[in-house]
């Protein structure tokens, strides 16, 4: 009887041996695919990327179109569509677009947290121009979840487009389960806007369907929300705190 070398997949490189029951082996293993799932794809992975310049403009551009629409489409749309322009997760899905095109992880940080500052001024703005006052509590608490959620969003689509081994999915999951997480605590906990609640979970459901279809991503998707819609709702949960403590 033989042994057969291990097996890897094309995305993951194969891993120097480590003695068998050594202390710590299988965490330096799991290390070693992690950060290799991270950074692979470097140099071979085929389609545009944008130069970080080109990359924060585009930022900019995505940023007020964005932030303008929302606060135009606000007078118009009704329920359940209104919730697209009035949540945390349409807003944060745009850095997560722009992210697609970075070339390294810190690129796509930055230009999700410019994309998400934009958004806001672009829309306080629009809403001044309109005659509409702005508060400045609600905007400092907008601006707080942009400058954590921008560069998270960003990282997110670098990581769907990008990221082999065991982090793949990771970024798809994270996008998928901020609609989820909102659906179930923003709308169907809080609010009791039921309509509103099954668009976001369908939004959630679709994302996975159509975006895990790169590089067969909706196992590893599903596995990774076991920690990401979690981690979505208690965050949808401290926000709503903060802000029925604030307003």
């Amino acid at each position: 009887m033989t042994a057969n070398p291990p097996m890897t997949t094309p995305d993951e490189p194969p891993l120097a041996a480590t003695p068998e029951g050594a202390p710590g082996a299988w965490r330096a293993d799991q290390l070693r695919r992690i950060i290799s799932g991270v950074g692979a794809g470097r140099g071979r992975e085929s389609g545009w990327h944008a130069g970080f310049g080109t990359l924060l403009a585009l930022a900019v551009l995505v940023g007020v179109l964005v932030g303008v629409a929302t606060d135009l489409l606000q007078a118009y749309l009704d329920s359940p569509w209104l919730s697209l322009v009035n949540s945390a997760s349409p807003w944060l899905a745009p850095a997560f677009a722009v992210g697609i095109g970075a070339r390294r992880y810190w690129h796509a940080a930055v230009a999700g947290l410019v994309t998400c500052v934009v958004e806001l001024i672009a829309y306080d703005v629009t809403a001044h121009l309109r005659g509409i006052a702005v508060g400045s509590g609600i905007t400092a608490f907008w601006a707080l979840c942009g400058v954590i959620g921008g560069p998270t969003f960003g990282v997110a689509g670098k990581l769907w487009r990008s990221a082999r081994g065991p982090v793949r999915g990771l970024g798809l999951a994270v996008l998928a389960s901020a609609f989820l997480g909102e659906a179930a605590i923003a709308y169907g906990l809080y609010l009791g806007y039921y309509s509103s609640a099954a668009l976001f979970t369908v939004i959630g459901i679709v994302l996975i369907a159509a975006l895990g279809r790169r590089g067969r991503q909706h196992v590893r998707s599903c596995l990774w929300m076991l920690v990401t819609l979690p981690a979505a709702v208690v965050g949808e949960l401290l926000l709503h705190l903060v802000y029925s403590q604030t307003f």
